[in-house]
Formats: structure tokens, sequence, C-alpha cells
């Protein structure tokens, strides 16, 4: 069998330069998929907030700990790349995992990952209302609004941008991601370059001493640490729409996780740098919010934290409409294989956008926010709940697909020629340390989202359970249809999509 043209049910395919279907379509090329990606990681609001967190957790330690979260999401991407060039079908996780541990674990994958999607995209929602209710009744002075009518705003321009094509939002978010980047290379010059740090501070190699990683807390500073990379994998979700997908997708994937590892451990250190590892630490637990502000300010300037105020919405903004969009592509890829109704496959006959799915995407999340808005809950609460929620779906995915393309390569052992360390071990380590930070993950599910009590016990039923519900329906398709049963993973796709 030549796993280039055929995929694991025999069904012939294109090969892995070629798009699935005559439906989405596109020529992005590497740069612009890695920009679109690096859109969700969100460099300015990481950097600004929860970077600080992983400093609070992993003390000094933090930049050497964003290394290891690379070293091991690459061991992982090694696997995840490899299967995209042996198995070109769209779809990513879910796809990933139907054909590697069955169409019944698939579907119950592809609805992990929309509820994944959904709860990051609420925190990402949320947050974009908090911010700019601030910033337009604080910074400039104009009226005191609630927060989810600029959420709502956000809702309808995000909508827009997932009615159009995919290269719109491709050109626009390049240009706020290289704006965030610019932001925070300007402070890393400043700490590194210029040696501006506080009188407590200092530019030292300490953050990789010995003595710092010794008395790190490795558990849930990896933990965190490995949640910073949450939407890589949204490479290969955007399949039919990049230009020679088994080249560029594995390219961009592996240029996101290495920047992202990069970026991160030099701004980790640059923080720690200007208040020294003491002060950094302390900070950390005492005053985050403004920690990374004052250290900007400080070293390079108040009219760049003035920037920086602005960009943080312009962050929030390009981090929504990527995953919205991602979101889009799961649903729809879902409505191509009928899971869900044929519809949500449409394709825009102009556009090329599944714009029937990304209008329901708009309507989950509408329908997401309202208990929120009814009940009045603290929003400035709510969406690190929703997102550490989100990130804590992701590791059941990384530990599900580093499973499944271990299972994948395994049964196919004749038919590719990848080699071992990339075919057995590297998903084999990857299954490990996923599976002990899900298993971390569980133990402190409060601490990562900062809901207790019953409340976190009902999100984490809500991630399991949509499992649970996917596993349910793939069982129902396969007794009772096996004509939609044999689509699910994206497995049969020669159909062309609807174009109305």
């Amino acid at each position: 069998m030549n796993p280039n043209t055929t995929n694991v049910s025999g069904v012939p395919v294109e090969s892995g330069s070629t798009s699935h279907t005559a439906g989405l379509s596109g020529s992005m090329g590497t740069f612009r998929l890695f920009a679109l990606v690096m859109a969700f990681v969100s460099p300015l609001v990481t950097v600004a907030g929860w970077l600080v967190i992983l400093i609070a957790y992993g003390g000094p330690a933090a930049p050497a700990m964003m290394l290891m979260a690379a070293v091991l999401i690459t061991i992982f991407s090694l696997g995840f790349v490899a299967m995209g060039h042996h198995m070109p079908n769209p779809g990513a996780f879910y796809s990933y995992v139907a054909a590697g541990l069955g169409r019944v674990m698939g579907l119950g994958a592809g609805f992990v990952a929309i509820a994944v999607y959904i709860f990051l995209g609420l925190s990402s929602f949320i947050f974009f209302g908090v911010a700019a209710a601030h910033f337009v009744s604080s910074e400039l002075h104009g009226p005191s609004i609630s927060w989810y009518w600029y959420t709502l705003m956000l809702l309808v321009v995000v909508s827009v941008f997932g009615y159009l094509h995919v290269e719109v939002s491709a050109k626009v978010l390049l240009v706020a991601m290289a704006l965030e980047v610019v932001v925070v290379l300007i402070f890393d010059l400043a700490i590194f370059g210029g040696g501006r740090v506080s009188e407590t501070g200092g530019v030292s190699l300490q953050p990789f001493s010995s003595s710092s990683l010794a008395g790190a807390s490795w558990g849930l500073g990896l933990l965190f640490a490995i949640l910073f990379f949450n939407g890589f994998e949204g490479t290969a979700a955007f399949r039919e729409e990049v230009r020679n997908p088994a080249r560029t997708i594995g390219r961009a994937t592996l240029l996101v996780v290495g920047f992202v590892g990069v970026f991160y451990s030099v701004a980790s250190w640059g923080i720690v740098s200007y208040f020294g590892a003491d002060k950094a630490e302390e900070l950390a637990n005492s005053d985050p919010v403004s920690m990374f502000t004052t250290a900007l300010g400080a070293s390079v300037g108040t009219w760049l934290v003035d920037v920086a105020n602005v960009l943080l919405l312009t962050s929030i903004f390009a981090a929504t409409v990527s995953i919205y969009s991602i979101l889009a592509r799961y649903i729809y890829s879902l409505g191509v294989d009928r899971v869900l109704p044929r519809q949500l496959g449409a394709v825009h006959p102009k556009h090329h956008s599944p714009h029937n799915a990304s209008f329901a995407a708009g309507v989950l999340f509408l329908i997401a926010l309202l208990p929120f808005v009814v009940t009045g809950s603290d929003p400035s609460l709510v969406y690190g709940q929703m997102g550490g929620t989100g990130g804590y779906g992701y590791l059941i995915l990384f530990a599900l697909v580093s499973l499944a393309v271990l299972a994948y390569f395994r049964r196919e052992r004749g038919a590719h020629s990848v080699n071992p360390w990339v075919s057995v071990v590297a998903p084999a380590v990857s299954l490990v340390a996923m599976s002990v930070l899900l298993v971390l993950g569980i133990m402190n599910f409060s601490t990562l989202t900062g809901g207790s009590g019953v409340y976190a016990v009902v999100l984490q039923a809500a991630v399991w359970g949509s499992g649970l519900v996917g596993v349910a329906l793939g069982l129902f398709y396969r007794a009772k249809r096996p004509d939609i049963f044999i689509r699910i993973g994206r497995r049969v796709v020669t159909e062309t999509p609807l174009s109305h």
C-alpha cells in the first residue's frame, strides 16, 4: 500500500501535496500559516499575564521550564508531523485519533477538541470585554459600559472574519502578531543589550543554574509551560487552505513550537533579570498584574507601556480570530463527514470559507456566554477559569494523539519508511510525558482553573462529557448508520462539498 495515495481504510485519496476536496482552498505559505497560528498563542497577552504565573510556580527557573516544555512539544510534533505526511486527511486531532485509535475514539477526540476551543474562545471573548471596558473608562476617560457589550461587538467582528476567506484573517493577524513581537523584543533588548534592570536585578545565567532548577516546582511549572503551546496543531486544521500542505504544515508546526519556546524563555528570563530572582518570584505571587508593565516602563519608557496597552486589545482580538477559525474548521470537518448536519460542511462559493460552520461557532459562543451575563458572574474570574479548563482539555488531546500516532505507525509499519525514532520512540516518550502531565492536571485542576468545589467538578465533567458524547454518537453510527460511520475522521472525502 502506498500511504501517499491510499488512506488507512483503503479509500483512494489525493497525495499529501494536494487538497482532499474542491471546497476549502487557499495558497497560504509557511509564514502566513505561522502567523495565523501564532496569533492564537497571543504573544503580548502571554508575556504580560501568563508568564508571571509560570514565574510564580517555577520561580527563577521559569525560562528553563519553557525550554523543557519546548523539547517535549517538539518530541510530540515529530510524530504529529510525520503522520500528516503519510495520512493526508484534513481534520487535525480529530482525523489523527480516528486513524490511529479507530473512528469511535476519533469522534470522541473531535468533540473534546470542539469543547476545548469553546472554552478557550470564551476565555478570549470575556477577557477582551474586561480589557476593553477598563481601557475605555480608565485610559480614554470614556463612559463606563458593561464588559459584555464589548464582547458582543467582538463576536460580530470575528464572525465577519470567519465568513471571509482565511487569507484575509492571515494578513490581518500577521500585522497584529508582528507588532506584539516587536514590543517584547524591544523589552528584551533593553534588558540584555542595555542592561536596564532594577536595583535588585541583573542579567545572569542563574535561571539555568543547578540551584534554581533544583528548587523549582517542576510539576505545576511544567504543566503551565506546556499550556503556552496551545493551538500549535491549528496548522493541520488549515490543511486544505495552504500551499503544498505536507511540507508547509510540517514547517509551520515546528516553526511555531521553536519560536514559542525560545521567545517566551527569553521574555521570562528578561522579567526575572529585571527584578532579580528573589524579587521576581515575590512579585509574581504578590503583584502579578502590573509586573511586566512595571518592568517595561522602567526599562524602556512609559510610551511603550501606552503602546502595549493598545496592542493588548489587538492581541486578544487576534487570538480570538484564530481560535474561532480553528473551531469553525473542526465543525466543518464533522459536517463534511455528516456526523453533524451536512449543511455545516458547506463551502461559500465566493469566499471558499466554511461559512455555515463559522456561523454555528458564533451561535455556540453566544449561547455559552449568556449564562455568565444573566447570572452577573465576575468576568475577571471567569476568563481564567475558562482558559484553564480549555488548557486542561488540551492535555487529554495531547495524550490521545500521542497514542494514536504510536498505534498508526505500528499498524502501518510495512507501508511507511518513517524511522523508528519518529514513529516509535518520539510518540512513546510523548505519551508518557503527556499522561503524567494529564494526571498532574487532574490533581491540580482547581489551581489550573481557579475553580473549586462543585464548580471544578462541573468544568472537568464538561470536558470529559463532551468526549463521551462523541464516543456514544460514534457507537450509534456504527450500529445504525454505517454510511456515516465509514466517513468519520475525514476518511471518505471524495464527494464535493455543498457550495451553498
